[in-house]
């Protein structure tokens, strides 16, 4: 009896290892791995459109080179820095002991990657002195990499995915079941008397007769359930006796009216498979959104939203079918699909359909920062123009003729730009902090603005400023000698001279390169200009040549005057030479000034814009057929809609017909399963709708819902119909006004030449006995007046050139047409281009275009024909 009360023992033993064992399952590691796979396969399911398919292998890691990237094992991550105090909440609590294993997987010194500065390298290009060198296509590339936003709307669309993963899985065979032992002893005052015994039972739960089971629902909300139970008990008192029965059971429930049929038992998985769908056209769209928000610092695009994990779970899990709607601007993180969850956690598949906002505004993001940069660079262009004249006001000032006040004015206008200067360099500084930040980076990080997109600006070259300002600061120091300087410092001087004149001589052919450049260009502006506008253009063309031959043909008479001062120079002649001298480096100065002016109207005539040939209609026509947004918002409209049908499902009575039945073993054998134990039954159950209040109010509020949807989207429809007619109109204006700054520019300069020439003019001479004759009382006035007229003329040239560019770049995303590549860039193609790929029935290609620049991509399918409805009179 002993022998085999052991046997039974080791039997039961080796039944607990093998439950324990299995009991372990997958490690957290195969769980996540898992997870990221199937959502790779539902991410690429999805991505059956080139609009907005997703590259292969989605995941939702983050680039190993971030600064954000998890370094340590993600499964099982050290604990972070905690605050002290409450720390110890986590080791003592109420005078008990806390888990002892906080600390096994260790403590993190840090909650960034500690390997991202190294990394940075790998990915941006070195400046000076150890910065980074930053354009457009680097700061988007920074951002896609280290951008939290970025980051969190990739983990939306994984969620989202993993809801459909939830919801797919309610409809698989499901496998429940485990296998528990209890041994039990009774004392000897017991009724029966003293007993011990051991059971053992396989199911999911230890209270008998819970089983083995397999749990299947279908499409129509049906459950389905096959079970199987077992038990094993061994009495180890008496005549150590066992026992086993086993039990094999089915159930049907099919619900008929309410919570059942198709309409109901499908809305969750039709809700999570839409919205996955939806977060992927919104995904495309975020992209877009963020290269402009980088670029011009205007996303103007919504965010992704994700229906399910009302409870903290994957799936809609608590959904309940209301539908709440509301309006949101673009760029809202409500915009878009969705609604707000109402009442016991319930969720939505109400629209909120946002308004597009919006307009050209002014320019922020990366393209902003180079806008007040080279504002600032002009503004430092106007204090050295101001700094060289006030030489020659204070050398007129001493020659009597000006007087003090304007010589005054002239310096406390300077002093105003210094301090004006000053405080638009620390905002600068202070905004490229908010953009690293938006980037991703910690604004300690240094970079350095790479200006190649404004350089076109520049409309002085700093190589043209720099001898400017050079000359002007040998004209300071060389009339700061005696009256006779010695013939040894007159010398050097005529070294500086040849020496700064061989520098100056190349700018000569800076200047006429960039004439050659105008001439390239010519043909871009020619197309949008009208006759009379197309001569005058070649006209001023003709002159620039003319002004530069005319600069350089005085600028080489100082070469032959400056031989013969050197000549000549003696002990005797000193004096007299160092007056020439003066007034030669005098003389170089004007020439490099208007030699400066040639070439800041010669690369202002450059500048240019792409036309565009779009009308209000075709552009509505285009952005209908292209929106992402556009397309998800039609289809939360039908969510709304479905959701009638669902609420008007909870009114119905309660039919249900069910049919179940279970099969035991005979005897001792576990296996014995006989039909004549078993066991049918079927019937049905039927609850009249007697109490439904709660339920009428949720259906009237779905039909007030998806009439408040219906309107919604139509007043979307318009807004965007407002928008697109604003960017046409806006883009119109801006072309016209780039001509008329342009014009101001020129107007400016000339005013410039015009009174720097009237100081350089020798004022009359007095009659006899009377006081020295002086300039006007508005000289000083008059160059001031010019020089902060050139300075606002030249920003607001450029001003309105980059709110041409930053209107067209959200035209194209607010059409849908605007293609974003694998890394983050946009495809800026010709618009006549991009006509031919979304339009190619209204635009037939030309031959001159090759046939792969289209990449025409399929139309989107049409919806079924819908049926005639008769209207209720």
């Amino acid at each position: 009896m002993f022998a085999t009360s052991r046997t039974w023992w080791k039997r039961s033993v080796a039944w607990t290892v093998i439950a324990a064992s299995a009991a372990s399952g997958c490690n957290r590691c195969q769980y996540r791995q898992a997870a990221d796979a199937e959502v790779a396969c539902l991410v690429e399911e999805k991505s059956d459109d080139p609009r907005w398919a997703k590259e292969p292998d989605f995941t939702v890691d983050m680039d190993p080179r971030s600064r954000f990237h998890e370094p340590y094992q993600q499964e099982c991550p050290p604990m972070p820095p905690d605050d002290p105090s409450s720390h110890q909440l986590m080791h003592c609590i109420y005078g008990k002991t806390g888990w002892k294993h906080w600390h096994d997987n260790g403590d993190r010194p840090e909650l960034e990657n500690p390997n991202w500065r190294e990394s940075l390298a790998s990915y941006t290009r070195p400046g000076k002195d150890g910065t980074i060198r930053v354009g457009l296509d680097d700061a988007v590339r920074i951002g896609l990499i280290n951008s939290s936003a970025y980051q969190q709307q990739t983990e939306t669309l994984y969620l989202s995915a993993l809801d459909v993963s939830t919801e797919r899985f309610r409809f698989d065979v499901q496998f429940f079941g485990g296998f528990g032992g209890t041994y039990q002893h009774l004392g000897d005052q017991r009724t029966g008397g003293e007993s011990n015994s051991f059971t053992t039972t396989l199911g999911p739960n230890l209270d008998f007769p819970a089983n083995f089971q397999m749990r299947r629902r279908s499409a129509s909300a049906a459950q389905f359930l096959v079970g199987f139970a077992n038990s094993f008990v061994w009495q180890f008192t008496g005549d150590d006796s066992d026992s086993t029965t086993s039990l094999l059971n089915f159930s049907l429930i099919q619900p008929l009216l309410r919570n059942g049929g198709r309409v109901f038992g499908l809305e969750q998985l039709t809700l999570a498979e839409r919205v996955l769908l939806a977060n992927l056209r919104a995904f495309q769209q975020y992209r877009q959104g963020f290269y402009c928000n980088v670029a011009i610092g205007n996303a103007g695009v919504p965010n992704l939203q994700r229906r399910g994990g009302f409870s903290g779970d994957s799936g809609l899990s608590g959904f309940t079918g209301q539908g709440t709607t509301g309006f949101s601007g673009v760029g809202d993180a409500n915009f878009g699909r969705g609604g707000v969850d109402q009442g016991g956690g319930g969720g939505s598949a109400g629209a909120v359909i946002g308004l597009a906002g919006g307009g050209a505004g002014n320019v922020g993001g990366f393209i902003g920062q180079l806008q007040r940069l080279q504002q600032i660079r002009n503004n430092e262009d106007s204090l050295n123009l101001q700094l060289r004249t006030l030489a020659l006001l204070e050398a007129n000032l001493d020659a009597g003729l000006i007087d003090i006040a304007q010589v005054d004015q002239f310096r406390q206008s300077i002093e105003t730009q210094r301090a004006t200067l000053l405080q638009n360099r620390n905002g600068l500084q202070s905004q490229l902090d908010s953009f690293k930040v938006q980037l991703g980076l910690p604004p300690s990080v240094d970079i350095e603005l790479d200006d190649s997109l404004i350089r076109k600006f520049q409309l002085i070259d700093r190589q043209v400023t720099d001898i400017q300002n050079e000359v002007s600061d040998f004209i300071r120091r060389f009339g700061e000698l005696p009256t006779e300087p010695p013939v040894e410092t007159i010398q050097e001087g005529f070294a500086t001279w040849e020496e700064v004149r061989s520098r100056s001589a190349a700018l000569f052919d800076l200047t006429r390169q960039d004439l050659e450049q105008l001439d390239r260009a010519a043909k871009t502006r020619h197309d949008s200009m009208s006759p009379d506008e197309r001569n005058t253009f070649l006209q001023d063309r003709q002159r620039l040549a003319e002004s530069l031959n005319e600069v350089r043909e005085r600028f080489d008479k100082t070469g032959v005057t400056f031989s013969g001062l050197k000549a000549g120079l003696t002990p005797e002649t000193r004096r007299k030479t160092g007056d020439q001298f003066v007034s030669l480096l005098v003389e170089l100065q004007d020439l490099l000034g208007e030699l400066s002016l040639v070439q800041a109207r010669t690369r202002m005539e450059q500048v240019s814009v792409s036309s565009i040939d779009l009308d209000a209609p075709l552009a509505l026509e285009i952005a209908r057929s292209n929106r992402l947004d556009w397309m998800n918002n039609r289809a939360a409209l039908v969510d709304t809609w479905r959701l009638i049908e669902f609420n008007a499902n909870k009114l119905e009575s309660n039919l249900s017909i069910f049919f179940d039945g279970d099969v035991s073993t005979l005897g001792n054998n576990p296996l014995a399963i006989r039909g004549p134990t078993g066991r049918l039954r079927a019937g049905f159950q039927f609850d009249p709708p007697l109490t439904r209040l709660v339920e009428r109010n949720n259906f009237r509020a779905q039909l007030i819902s998806y009439q408040q949807s219906r309107r919604q989207l139509v007043i979307f429809e318009d807004s965007i119909n407002t928008q697109l007619r604003g960017h046409v109109r806006n883009l119109n204006q801006h072309r016209l006004n780039l001509e008329i700054q342009r014009r101001a520019v020129a107007i400016a300069i000339r005013r410039v030449d015009q009174t720097r020439e009237a100081l350089n003019k020798p004022v009359p001479p007095s009659e006899p006995s009377a006081p020295a004759s002086q300039f006007g009382p508005t000289a000083a006035q008059n160059l001031l007046s010019a020089v902060s007229a050139l300075s606002d003329a030249q920003n607001n040239f450029m001003s309105v050139w980059l709110a041409y560019e930053s209107t067209r770049m959200q035209l194209m995303r607010d059409l849908g047409v605007m293609q974003i590549d694998d890394h983050g860039l946009w495809i800026d193609e010709p618009f006549d281009v991009i006509k031919l790929r979304v339009c190619p029935d209204q635009y037939p290609v030309p031959p001159d275009i090759p046939s792969g620049w289209l990449q025409l991509v399929p139309p989107e399918p049409a919806p079924p024909e819908p049926k005639s409805v008769p209207v209720k009179k």
